[in-house]
């Protein structure tokens, strides 16, 4: 039977004894503890700042793909080998995180040749090709918002095989070891306003000014690098509309996560309305022309007089 690897919380005593009056540089932390456990682990890069006192992972080497650049797109970890002498490790992936290895799907080895610290990458190719995947952006392959998680078995030159299902790393103190059983990267669809301008479709609007299938002609009137504005997306003047005014939406760059605050859009007759996000699905993704927005219609200044929260979801054509 494969022996678990041990990492106690008496050890974790004995080892904080020695980090309290000993100088540390990157990642011998774990020198005190060499030898002493049963096992092996790839152990992520970590760095020790004394006028903190205080460690810092520094094992990640990118967690996000681009959704507008998934043929070179790319996760990974810094990492080396720790305990017992290691062969070669294998890297599976899952959508989503999924502690069942039958569920795993492999989609590398990777030769231990030395001690040092190394680079490993595993790109979206292959995760595609692992989880029959098409590379796109398109629902049910990449779309902007799916996760993707990677899993590292390690084997070890007498053919012992560890992943995070038989190694005890939930002591108190785990953390300071910096093992790496797994990483993840989740598709991201970073903003570009130059691609925003255009007609919109209609998916849904629980407002029910619009219909699914109207569309909505040159609807974005301005963008800076940070942010567009929606006009005359509310009020329909079919329903009595009027005065309507641009409801600015601000994008995070990287990720495209959009929120709208306090956004008075105009009246219907004499009442004027404003909009405010809620929740945290809320997104502008230029690489797929979506924008998609959970909204509380409100009194202007005060969300707290709500009409209620209701989903806009707009299509580029």
């Amino acid at each position: 039977m494969k022996k678990n690897l041990i990492v106690t919380i008496l050890l974790f005593a004995v080892v904080t004894g020695f980090y309290s009056c000993t100088t540390k540089t990157v990642n011998d932390f774990n020198d005190f503890v060499a030898g002493l456990g049963t096992g092996a682990y790839m152990k992520g890069k970590a760095f020790f700042d004394p006028n903190t006192n205080q460690w810092t992972d520094q094992s990640n080497l990118g967690n996000t793909l681009d959704a507008a650049n998934l043929s070179t797109a790319r996760i990974g970890v810094k990492v080396r080998q720790w305990g017992d002498p290691i062969s070669f490790i294998n890297i599976y992936c899952v959508r989503n995180t999924d502690g069942n290895q039958a569920n795993w799907k492999f989609i590398k080895k990777i030769n231990i040749v030395d001690t040092n610290y190394f680079d490993i990458y595993v790109t979206a190719q292959e995760i595609a090709t692992a989880l029959n995947l098409q590379l796109n952006a398109n629902t049910g392959n990449f779309a902007p918002g799916s996760i993707f998680t990677c899993y590292v078995e390690v084997v070890t030159t007498d053919g012992k095989k560890f992943t995070a299902n038989n190694s005890n790393f939930t002591a108190s103190g785990a953390n300071f070891f910096y093992p790496v059983f797994s990483f993840r990267g989740s598709v991201v669809c970073p903003y570009n306003p130059a691609v925003m301008a255009g007609n919109y479709l209609v998916v849904q609007d629980d407002w029910a000014d619009w219909s699914p299938g109207d569309v909505l002609n040159n609807i974005v009137s301005a963008t800076t690098s940070t942010s567009l504005s929606l006009l005359n997306v509310f009020p329909n003047p079919a329903f009595g509309g009027n005065s309507p005014k641009p409801i600015l939406v601000n994008v995070t760059v990287a990720s495209g996560v959009a929120t709208v605050t306090n956004q008075e859009y105009g009246n219907y007759g004499t009442t004027p309305v404003a909009v405010t996000t809620q929740g945290s699905g809320n997104f502008v993704y230029s690489c797929t022309g979506t924008i998609t927005l959970l909204l509380r219609h409100h009194v202007p200044g005060n969300t707290g007089l709500s009409y209620g929260n209701y989903q806009l979801t707009l299509r580029k054509q």
